[in-house]
């Protein structure tokens, strides 16, 4: 056989060798997408509600959200799953060791979720929340409540979370970003106002709500406090 033949015949089998590793890597991101579908079928109720995470859809979910990172490692949704399984555990842990590792691994997912899918919105409020119950009320807290807010300002589940957050950490959080908070709960009035007022109630904080369109304004508001104390102290 010629030279040229040999040749045709070796870029033959190269284009057949890769298209079949192209086949199988399409089938494990298949596979991998499928998992993580799975994972999130059991998470969505508790994310939703905010009930506590049941022990078997919190097992199922686990496994499958691994199984897609036995496929993908690097697969967001799946990633981002696994830090909202650490939250839970740090939820339900009693003990402070286990509760402390569970968030700090629910921090680490959303970080490396973070690094495939820098534009998503709710992971940043739910690295945000993780770093909160760290304690670690920091620029890369106040980054991320600033990126979900601009990535998903009309996203309830953004709003709550960032505003639950900023809440919380309002008093070593800057000014400026006092302002992005507000501008979150004046969004929420419009299509989500009982929620953030329930989650604005819980930290005393009815003195933001005043003049906003949207909530019934609260008896602070009628005592002449100003339409937001953005920088209480």
């Amino acid at each position: 056989m010629s030279a040229s033949g040999l040749g045709r015949k070796g870029a033959l089998a190269l284009l057949a060798a890769a298209a079949a590793a192209a086949a199988v890597q399409s089938a494990w991101l298949g596979a991998s997408s499928h998992h993580a579908q799975l994972a999130h079928a059991h998470l969505e109720p508790w994310t939703v509600t905010k009930l506590q995470l049941e022990g078997r859809a919190r097992d199922a979910a686990e496994f499958h959200a691994q199984k897609s990172l036995h496929y993908a490692a690097g697969n967001p949704e799946a990633l981002g799953q696994m830090g909202t399984l650490g939250l839970a555990k740090m939820r339900e842990s009693r003990v402070p060791a286990q509760a402390l590792a569970a968030a700090q691994a629910a921090r680490r997912d959303y970080r490396r979720a973070l690094e495939r899918r820098p534009t998503s919105p709710f992971l940043w409020a739910n690295l945000a929340l993780a770093k909160l119950y760290l304690d670690e009320i920091d620029d890369e807290m106040a980054d991320a409540l600033r990126r979900a807010n601009l990535l998903g300002p009309w996203e309830p589940a953004v709003q709550q979370a960032t505003v639950f957050v900023g809440l919380a950490a309002w008093h070593k959080l800057d000014a400026d970003v006092h302002d992005v908070l507000a501008g979150a709960i004046e969004r929420a009035g419009h299509r989500n106002a009982a929620a953030m007022y329930g989650t604005v109630n819980s930290y005393g904080r009815l003195d933001l709500l005043c003049g906003i369109e949207g909530y019934q304004a609260p008896a602070v508001c009628q005592n002449g406090a100003d339409k937001v104390e953005r920088n209480m102290r």
